[in-house]
């Protein structure tokens, strides 16, 4: 199934849009152009009708929006649909009220933005927050371009609970997706990763499927291709450049070294770290996250505290110790306050496979 869907030829909708293409080069761009000129080059390229095509992929572009809405293409039984991108499809600029993840699986495109252009190639993974603008351009045959839609709930619920035990990293997420004119999309580099493309595959063929738990069977595979992102490819996400103070800021960069130094870094440190005043990385965290550094720093350390008491069986002093409180005393606190429970009371409340050591 794969194999066939990577090495599919164009469709007739597709080998249409080609014809339009190459015959006319002069007036079908293969840049973003806005709804009016897509629909006119779509109604001389289908001039009997845009449902006139066997394989109902002249359908599919009757929906053309400039706001597509989650009705139009999600079915309203499942969570999330698939929606392979159609070659030679003009680039026009359109937005949609859920999450898009842009796969390339195959061949390479160009994911334009107002202000940047994104080339994509094989492997890349695209997450697009609801309302960012954007357009597609994909014009060869080799181009094969899968997109996944996601209720917003649903991405929610998905991806950031992933990320729940990495809570600057959750919270500059959190945060950004909601900003779109500052960080429209995540980009995941994941050249070479075989696993996901075949995660993207099993889970479109499943949604089309009549399997009665084919809606949880393809959450469930989504979640493990969110995982795997995470997982094997944090590191190679891209994002926009971002003015912060003035200056742009390889903001990764500096949520990456709180994530790996939270339990001894202090605010200072990392100012002289990455060449800014206190006051300015102070601003820098709290736009990034929706906090403080402080507050920051201390949800990292009680939810690491809070991991370990439940899937380990190191003692109270061992995880106070090893989260960064020099106290005992202070950690039991500090955790009593954030958790409204004592570290030891959290403990018999939720770990269920391992014994406590006093």
């Amino acid at each position: 199934m794969e194999s066939v869907l990577l090495d599919e030829e164009l469709n007739e909708a597709e080998q249409k849009l080609r014809w339009m293409y190459l015959r006319n080069p002069s007036r079908y761009a293969d840049r973003p152009c806005d709804e009016g000129e897509v629909r006119n080059i779509l109604t001389i390229a289908f001039p009997k009708g845009l449902t006139g095509t066997d394989d109902g992929e002249g359908r599919r572009v009757s929906h053309l929006e400039t706001m597509i809405q989650e009705q139009a293409f999600i079915p309203q039984d499942m969570d999330i649909t698939f929606v392979r991108h159609l070659r030679y499809m003009p680039a026009f600029w359109h937005r949609h009220t859920f999450f898009e993840l842009l796969c390339v699986l195959k061949g390479s495109c160009l994911n334009i933005f107002h202000d940047r252009e994104l080339p994509m190639t094989e492997g890349d993974i695209c997450i697009h927050a609801p309302g960012t603008v954007h357009a597609v351009s994909a014009f060869s045959d080799d181009a094969v371009l899968i997109n996944i839609l996601l209720r917003k709930s649903t991405f929610e619920q998905a991806f950031f609970s992933m990320m729940q035990g990495n809570s600057i990293l959750s919270g500059f997420f959190k945060r950004s997706f909601y900003r779109t004119r500052e960080m429209p999309y995540l980009l995941f580099h994941a050249q070479g990763d075989e696993a996901l493309s075949h995660l993207i595959l099993e889970a479109k063929a499943e949604a089309e499927t009549d399997h009665r738990y084919k809606r949880h069977m393809v959450n469930v595979l989504i979640s493990q291709l969110f995982i795997r992102m995470l997982e094997n490819h944090e590191h190679s996400i891209e994002l926009p450049e971002l003015h912060l103070n003035g200056k742009h800021t390889d903001l990764m960069e500096i949520l990456d070294y709180i994530n790996r130094n939270y339990t001894t870094i202090t605010l200072k440190q990392l100012s002289q770290r990455f060449n800014y005043s206190e006051r300015q990385m102070q601003r820098i965290i709290t736009d990034a996250t929706g906090m403080p550094f402080s507050k920051s720093i201390q949800n990292q350390k009680m939810q690491r505290a809070a991991s370990l008491l439940t899937g380990s069986d190191l003692s109270v002093s061992a995880i106070c110790e090893q989260v960064g409180y020099p106290s005992q005393n202070n950690f039991r606190k500090v955790f009593l306050r954030y958790y409204g429970v004592t570290p030891s009371a959290y403990r018999s409340g939720h770990q269920a496979d391992f014994v406590a050591v006093p």
